[in-house]
């Protein structure tokens, strides 16, 4: 048990042997120093921070329980190794509320095979200056409550080399903005104007009244990372699955502050001469709406200024989502003037009444705020490396870049503009003075910007000196919108070289966009990809498909592709297809569309017969279980494993 402890070991080296029996269960502890085992099935509960700096071993089926804000922290010289699978995974999982994931520091290692981590905040895998390897594993549920927050599936740092391979990344969502505050007036109420005096019998103007404040900004959505290298990292991501990927919305924008009225104008009073009304004092101007905040952006993978090659190799990315750009805010209104002061009457003969006082003018409306911007999604973004990326082999559909935020409103352009009312001249024994004018003057304000649209990008990449930045081949790219998405951006001079890559052009709005290069290439395919269920996420093709047989095998030669992203054989010539490709016959994409023979004994229909169809067999006869009842007559006994056998034997067709 891992748990909070005063024990005096915890802040000391404990020796690997004593390490033991605290972790056995005797005491208590929070760091690893010499070798440890969690065994098969067992539950580990970790109340605080583990740091690992010796070996940590997790067979399979362990399920590890963290507690809220916890991590696993590998140091120096510690090596975490987890020896699991995806049929029987070890599993990190929160106690309560979210742990805060596991970190690799400088001169750290892991091996991960099989592991599941889930409910985790900010970043599922932090990396600096280290290089594990993550197969078969699974990162989910990641979240972020700080505004403006990232999410991250794995982070890496500087002298970083990492793999990942066969993984499941997905779930991964960053915060929205919150909303900006609405302006409030930028000072109390206005008082009147002083009625006139012996001294001065006029009455005095009343105060303007206080402005409306302007709305507060909103934040903008946080960006969401499958994987991002900052910095010099370079890394292998093959066989792998990146989807719901979601940047964050951003806030709407806090409503202007309306303003308040001016003060009126004071009366005026009789002495020796008659006093005149004082004039009605501005209405405050509304405030000026806050803007929206732009929408998160989404991306899979993210590479920056990697010191050696990053390849991208046979991956399914699909469903990635920007945020929204947030509304603008709603302007303010501007107030009403104060009314003018009444004139004084006379109480004399033959003398004229006081003048009644103008009303204030009416304040001013304010501006709408600006909409935020769209968010921007992509699968592969390439910023600058030191060599190009390679990119082959990947599926890239349904990539949806955010919806700009809508300019914020002004006040309506029908909405009146009340200035204050004159005030009322004195009433004479003689000569009557004259009222005061009614002030009103309109001041609309202005609506506010639209916010800024944005693109989806299958690759996008960037460098300040020319060169191929990225080598493209033998993808498929069907990007789910028919505007504003495209299979490449390039950006500054880099350069993308394609090669045989399918571009589902009813899907996006062109193949490439930027101010750097991006080619068709040689063998490139334009049509429908075919796929076996878009809307369930299955991205396998179908019979009929342009990408059967039209790849270049040389990339995935290369690159070592024996298998497609199902296990099945990845060169497959496809007898009702013509080869358009070049060399072996290879499809595009993830996937190749593979039609097999019957053959028994393929237990895992992959093709091949090999160590894992007998591997399934044995189990499965076993267990009793169906895979291993060949002749399907509800019994296992020799007649089954004379079929296994012979068929075994004999090979595929």
């Amino acid at each position: 048990m891992f748990q909070k402890t005063t024990n005096p070991l915890n802040s000391v080296q404990i020796p690997a042997a004593a390490a033991l029996a605290l972790l056995a269960g005797t005491a208590s502890a929070d760091t690893i120093v010499g070798d440890l085992t969690w065994t098969a099935g067992s539950t580990i509960d970790i109340s605080e921070d583990l740091i690992i700096q010796g070996t940590l071993t997790v067979e399979p089926g362990v399920a590890v329980n963290i507690a809220n804000g916890a991590e696993i922290r590998v140091q120096g010289g510690g090596f975490l190794n987890v020896e699991a699978s995806s049929g029987n995974p070890a599993t990190f999982l929160p106690a309560s509320g979210r742990w805060d994931g596991l970190v690799f520091e400088a001169g750290s290692d892991g091996e991960l095979t099989g592991a599941v981590l889930r409910g985790i905040n900010r970043e599922a895998v932090r990396i600096q200056d280290a290089s594990p390897e993550f197969i078969d594993c699974e990162i989910a549920d990641v979240r972020n409550s700080t505004q403006r927050g990232a999410v991250h599936g794995v982070l890496a740092f500087g002298a970083s080399d990492i793999t990942i391979e066969g993984c499941l990344i997905y779930d991964l969502v960053a915060p929205t903005g919150t909303d900006g505050e609405s302006g409030q007036p930028e000072g109390p109420i206005a008082g009147d104007g002083a009625d006139g005096t012996t001294l001065s019998v006029h009455g005095e103007g009343g105060p303007p009244g206080p402005n409306g404040g302007p709305g507060g900004d909103a934040n903008r959505g946080g960006d969401a990372y499958g994987v991002r290298l900052v910095d010099g990292p370079v890394a292998t991501i093959r066989n792998s699955e990146f989807f719901a990927i979601e940047g964050g919305e951003g806030g709407k924008g806090g409503f202007g502050g309306s303003g308040r009225n001016g003060g009126d104008g004071g009366d005026g009073i009789t002495f020796v001469v008659v006093g005149n009304g004082g004039v009605g004092g501005r209405g405050g101007n509304g405030g000026d709406a806050g803007d929206g905040g732009d929408g998160g952006d989404a991306f899979a993978i993210w590479s920056t200024n990697a010191t050696g090659a990053v390849t991208v190799a046979q991956n399914v990315i699909h469903s990635i989502v920007a945020g929204n750009g947030g509304e603008g805010g709603r302007a303010g209104y501007g107030a009403q003037g104060g009314t003018g002061g009444n004139g004084a009457d006379t109480g004399t003969f033959f003398a004229r009444g006081g003048d009644g006082g103008n009303g204030g003018v009416c304040g001013d409306n304010g501006d709408g705020g600006a909409g935020g911007d769209a968010g921007k999604a992509a699968a592969v973004i390439v910023d600058n490396p030191a060599s190009r990326a390679v990119i082959v082999h990947n599926t890239v559909a349904d990539l949806t870049q955010g919806v700009r935020g809508t300019r914020g409103d002004r006040v309506r352009p029908d909405a009146a503009s009340i200035g204050g009312r004159g005030g009322v001249g004195g009433w004479p024994d003689y000569l009557e003075g004259s009222d005061g004018a009614r002030r009103d003057r309109p001041q609309n304000g202005n609506y506010g910007p639209y916010g800024a649209w944005s693109i989806a990008a299958g690759v996008s990449v960037s460098s300040p000196t020319q060169g191929v930045t990225a080598q493209v081949v033998n993808n498929v790219f069907s990007m789910g919108e028919t505007t504003r998405s495209f299979a490449f951006e390039a950006a500054g001079s880099s350069i993308i070289a394609s090669d045989s890559n399918l571009f589902d052009t009813a899907n996006f709005e062109d193949f490439a966009t930027g101010s750097g290069t991006a080619s068709l290439g040689f063998a490139f395919m334009l049509g429908d990809p075919m796929f076996a269920d878009r809307g369930a996420g299955d991205y396998r093709l179908t019979a009929g498909s342009v990408a059967i047989d039209a790849g270049d095998s040389t990339f995935t030669n290369q690159q070592g592709l024996t298998q497609d992203f199902d296990g099945n054989a990845r060169v497959f010539d496809d007898a009702d297809t013509a080869n358009t490709g070049f060399f072996q016959p290879v499809d595009m994409g993830a996937f190749e569309y593979t039609v097999l023979p019957e053959c028994p004994a393929d237990l895992d229909s992959n093709g091949l017969l090999d160590l894992n169809d007998i591997s399934i067999f044995v189990t499965a006869f076993q267990a009793m279980e169906a895979p291993a009842d060949l002749n399907t007559d509800g019994l296992y006994d020799l007649a089954d494993i004379s079929i296994f056998v012979s068929t075994f034997s004999a090979g595929c067709p």
